[in-house]
């Protein structure tokens, strides 16, 4: 495993702390405490606010007076946006992956392939290492058109999306049926199927919200800000 080096102790525990939000070790609605952040850590609460105030101010958590600071809870509305962004930018570019695509560039996503087929056959894989082979192959086609930063700049603002994603995969039971979506995508851009690539793809991030509907309704209500139930599931 690769070892990670941190400028200092504030940073270590802001990197650490955000980390565990995005794959759901830390719960939206959880309660963190400062006192147990600081004996886990081994350091002072200098570095330890400092790192809550950082979390803070980019939405990760939020303090609540005379209770404490807890993670954020999940906003439906913010996900479906970003799913809607998501889909308006990736058509975009997919279009103009398929104009550049050569055979070296579609060995890449055809590598990323065989990674997801090969890690779900490892036994107790974790949710958020299929969740990175996911992102790395849609990453794909946004470096080959040169449209990294545009990619980069999605995924800081996945603050909801990204949990949203990952508390979809911990609750999927068939990644098999990810991976077929995947090879169906890529099967329409090597024909040049454009209009049905981007149809494919709108299904393809739409589909968690559809099939999460009772889990967000029922066993993970309490993750999610409390919203207006008509038109809530709207895509």
């Amino acid at each position: 495993m690769e070892e990670v080096t941190y400028k200092n102790r504030e940073e270590m525990v802001y990197q650490v702390l955000k980390k565990e939000i995005l794959d759901l070790e830390l719960k939206p609605g959880q309660l963190i405490k400062e006192t147990e952040i600081c004996e886990r850590f081994s350091v002072s609460r200098t570095p330890v606010r400092d790192a809550l105030r950082l979390l803070q101010e980019q939405g990760f958590v939020i303090t609540v007076p005379y209770r404490g600071i807890y993670v954020t809870l999940l906003s439906l509305s913010n996900i479906k946006q970003m799913i809607y962004m998501r889909v308006a930018v990736e058509t975009m570019v997919i279009r103009d992956f398929s104009r550049i695509a050569t055979p070296l560039m579609m060995e890449d996503i055809y590598y990323m392939l065989r990674k997801q087929k090969a890690l779900i056959q490892t036994p107790d894989f974790k949710p958020e290492q299929f969740y990175r082979l996911d992102a790395q192959m849609h990453a794909i086609w946004f470096e080959a058109t040169k449209k990294k930063k545009l990619w980069d700049l999605l995924q800081e603002q996945q603050l909801h999306y990204t949990r949203f994603r990952m508390l979809d995969f911990v609750t999927e039971t068939d990644f098999t049926r990810i991976i077929q979506e995947h090879e169906h995508m890529i099967e329409l851009l090597e024909k040049k199927d454009i209009a049905g690539m981007e149809m494919a793809l709108k299904d393809h991030l739409y589909f968690s919200m559809k099939r999460m509907r009772h889990q967000i309704d029922v066993e993970y209500r309490e993750y999610f800000e409390e919203e207006e139930t008509e038109g809530k599931f709207d895509i």
